[in-house]
């Protein structure tokens, strides 16, 4: 009878442990989903050190770990029972005897990602020592882990939820850290392939790891893939939008492919994340190259909120809203382009037309009188005011007023010569002034005075050039009359006037081949393309008249 009722009270606990192993946790009613690579545990034997535990071992290994593990579905526990099998095959009767090389070999022969090798004993009536040993087959690390558990299966689950499966989460964290580093290694000596499959570990393991997917989409723009790289840099930026790192590596790829619609608005995000002037400098060339200047107009200001005294992106708006013929808008940024750069020529061009066109020349004047006032040594000033006052010569209707400007020109210039006694333009301006007078023999002086200041100029030897085609054109007409007046004289009159005319043709093609050779001097040295188009067409023109005059 005695004997009846101990089978009968066995089978009601192994009744009651199987009921109880297939209810759910209660410490944890919702499980979060999770869309990862799942890491497959296997749990070898359990190891009693001493008789008191051999219970308590059982139902950790019946219920408790599928238990705790059934809430972290990041790992699936491999069956206790195959796991047991594998590792006897290898006919070890001690786990804590195992050593790493042969971990790695149980948990290749069981499917196992992680191993957990440990014992069990009694440290007091109501209390557990449990210590574990994690071992990685992916990095080969091992990790100890050492805790206590009690009787009481709530607080039992609870510790080994804080400590076993934090320790683990701990582990695998480190483990996604291994095979990261192992990756970049790869990646850094150009070994794409192993690169890529090891950050595929890595993101399997670690869904939202933002580097790994950088990495990944690195090693597919390294390898042309560039469809690849893309989705795995946007999947960076919908977990990090200001990922500097994948916003430079598409900026390069985009570049690469020759995209600058997607190129420029990768650009302007890491402008606006950095607050970078210079960057925003490089978006408005970028979009004026590709002519869309109201893009390019608003990249440029973005860089001058920024930074307002930042003087090459003021230059660059100035030029923008010149070339559009904003000239009244463009006046202030190419003021201050011109103080910061008062030797271009080109920004003192620009002034002067942007001030005219904007019906402000007189102011124009006073100010560039006014810097000369300040600094009497500033010879650009000189230069853009006489420009200003030779603009100003040639549109007047009153010859008065031609006469005053062409002679506050002609003061002013004498005052740089003055100041700046080897400045080559000094002695330029007065030599076109002079030309334009009519004052040849004055301009054809102050042209060779000016290349003596500097040789490498070509309007010098457009100016002389235009002096001896004047002389040729003079000699000419004087042929063209003597040769009337000597068809109708006889005798010694014929003779005379048939050797003045000889000798007037001979003058004027000596002038016209001068000019040709001073023409020719001057295309030489002449870059700007409408100078080279005027000095080629004069040549053609000269080389009619050398061919006109020449022979008797």
């Amino acid at each position: 009878m005695k004997k009846l009722l101990f089978i009968a009270l066995l089978a009601a606990l192994l009744i009651s442990a199987c009921t109880v192993n297939n209810a759910r946790p209660e410490m944890k009613q919702d499980v979060e989903e999770y869309t990862g690579l799942t890491t497959k545990v296997g749990i070898l034997p359990l190891k009693s050190l001493d008789a008191s535990s051999r219970n308590m071992n059982r139902v950790l290994t019946v219920r408790d770990f599928d238990y705790v593990f059934a809430t972290h579905p990041k790992y699936e526990l491999l069956d206790m029972d195959a796991v047991e099998q594998g590792f006897k095959s290898f006919g070890i009767p001690d786990v804590d005897d195992l050593e790493p090389e042969e971990m790695k070999e149980i948990a290749d022969e069981t499917g196992a990602n992680v191993l957990i090798v440990g014992n069990i004993s009694a440290d007091r009536s109501n209390s557990f020592a449990l210590a574990f040993k994690l071992f990685s087959a992916r990095t080969n690390e091992l990790r100890q882990v050492n805790f206590n558990v009690t009787n009481d299966k709530f607080a039992r689950w609870k510790t080994m939820d804080e400590n076993l499966m934090a320790e683990l989460d701990r582990f695998i964290s480190t483990e996604v850290e291994k095979i990261f580093n192992f990756a970049t290694n790869f990646y850094a000596t150009g070994n794409y392939a192993e690169a890529e499959r090891q950050l595929n570990l890595a993101i399997g393991l670690d869904p939202e790891n933002k580097d790994a997917y950088y990495y990944l989409g690195a090693t597919k723009f390294k390898t042309q893939n560039y469809a690849a790289a893309e989705e795995h840099f946007n999947h960076v930026l919908t977990i990090d939008p200001n990922h500097l790192q994948t916003l430079r590596m598409m900026n390069d790829m985009y570049e690469a492919q020759g995209d600058t619609a997607k190129r420029l608005a990768i650009m302007e995000r890491i402008a606006t994340i950095n607050e970078d002037e210079e960057l925003w400098l490089a978006v408005g060339n970028l979009y004026a190259e590709n002519n869309n200047t109201v893009k390019a107009e608003q990249a440029l200001r973005n860089a001058l909120n920024l930074k307002s005294d930042y003087t090459l992106a003021q230059t660059r708006l100035a030029f923008l809203l010149y070339d559009t013929q904003r000239f009244g808008d463009a006046i202030q940024y190419l003021e201050s382009a011109y103080d910061a750069f008062p030797e271009n020529d080109i920004i003192s061009r620009r002034l002067a037309i942007s001030y005219q066109r904007s019906g402000r020349m007189n102011e124009a004047i006073e100010r560039y009188e006014g810097l000369i006032r300040n600094n009497p040594n500033n010879a650009q000033a000189y230069l853009n005011v006489v420009s200003l006052y030779r603009q100003q010569a040639t549109e007047a209707t009153d010859p008065a007023i031609t006469q005053e400007m062409n002679n506050k020109a002609i003061n002013t210039m004498n005052e740089l010569k003055r100041v700046a006694p080897d400045n080559p333009l000094a002695y330029l301006n007065l030599a076109s002034i002079f030309l334009a007078q009519g004052q040849n023999a004055d301009a054809e002086s102050n042209a060779n005075l000016t290349l003596e200041k500097d040789p490498t100029l070509y309007q010098p030897y457009v100016i002389l050039a235009t002096v001896n085609q004047t002389k040729g054109t003079n000699d000419y007409n004087r042929f063209v009359d003597l040769e009337k007046r000597a068809a109708n004289a006889v005798g010694r009159e014929a003779t005379r006037l048939s050797g003045e005319r000889d000798a007037a043709k001979a003058a004027a093609n000596a002038n016209f081949r001068k000019a040709v050779e001073q023409l020719n001097a001057a295309k030489l040295r002449a870059s700007e393309p409408e100078a080279v188009t005027d000095i080629t067409n004069r040549l053609s023109r000269l080389q009619t008249l050398v061919n006109q005059t020449s022979g008797y």
